[in-house]
């Protein structure tokens, strides 16, 4: 812990990604919103997280560290799970017998990191299709059950998170890209390949963040985007956003199909491989209690 709180003096921005034992319900192409978050709530509410993927950035876009957590309080014999997506994990590398025995505990580590993180000021979080990411997240922080609606879903992330960007709902908001892509291909849309191994939480979370720091190099406005998690009703309202837009509604509902509104200034992120940077390789993944 004590590495990600030195990190975390340089660099405020938070990439995150997790793995968990999926979805417990399958929901409905053509769901309304309050539905899909009364479905996530009931699969995170009765799951335990397995993997936490964390990459440390700064404003410039160089990558401070990144972390793979593996938790010990997942035992795929006895807690509640889908199958399918075990099996996904499985076959993707994850040895969940090895988490099981080698990993921390979840509510020690979030209890350490959420401490550290209320003496840093500004903290931006960045995900991918992050609404499952952010819920477990809030459920971590706080010990307890998701709030029982989107809107105050919302707010709770706000306080306790704060600013947000999902890059799913991003993506649709920009000329030449589409939120129908997945992470690697966005990747590649980007020119960027990913370092280690797909649906591992550190891995993820490492291209996430290049991803965004690419993103808002070349897109326009990027701060509108701040808030937007894909397939939410509700923008996660930030102390940095209603300073910025003073006259928004609290409960606006997004509008990620309309077009973006006109450009205003915004400090853009720098490349992140400058001439100076060094690049990553696997070996620079930080596992916590991992085999």
């Amino acid at each position: 812990m004590s590495l990600i709180e030195d990190c975390l003096r340089n660099n405020s921005f938070i990439a995150f990604d997790t793995e968990f034992p999926g979805c417990l319900r399958d929901t409905s192409k053509n769901a309304h919103d309050e539905q899909r978050y009364i479905d996530m709530s009931y699969s995170v509410d009765r799951t335990k997280l397995i993997q936490l993927g964390l990459t440390l950035f700064d404003n410039n876009g160089r990558v401070g560290g990144t972390w793979e957590i593996n938790f010990s309080d997942f035992d795929e014999t006895q807690d509640e799970r889908n199958d399918n997506s075990i099996e996904f994990l499985k076959r993707n590398g994850l040895d969940l017998k090895k988490i099981r025995e080698h990993g921390i505990g979840i509510e020690g580590f979030f209890s350490d990191l959420f401490w550290i993180l209320k003496q840093t000021r500004n903290i931006t979080w960045v995900t991918f299709h992050g609404s499952y990411d952010i819920a477990y997240l809030l459920k971590c922080f706080t010990g307890e059950a998701l709030p029982e609606s989107q809107s105050r879903f919302a707010k709770a992330v706000a306080r306790i998170l704060g600013s947000v960007y999902d890059l799913k709902a991003m993506a649709g908001r920009f000329e030449g890209f589409s939120n129908r892509l997945g992470l690697e291909s966005l990747a590649r849309e980007l020119g960027l390949n990913r370092v280690g191994i797909a649906h591992h939480a550190g891995s993820d979370s490492e291209l996430t963040a290049r991803v965004f720091s690419k993103m808002a190099n070349i897109c326009h406005n990027v701060e509108e985007t701040e808030g937007f998690v894909y397939g939410f009703s509700y923008r996660i309202m930030s102390e940095r956003i209603k300073l910025r837009e003073p006259q928004m509604d609290l409960a606006l509902m997004i509008g990620l199909y309309r077009p973006p509104p006109p450009p205003s200034p915004f400090p853009m992120i720098m490349p992140m491989f400058g001439p100076h940077f060094p690049t990553l390789i696997d070996s620079d993944f930080h596992r916590l209690s991992m085999y």
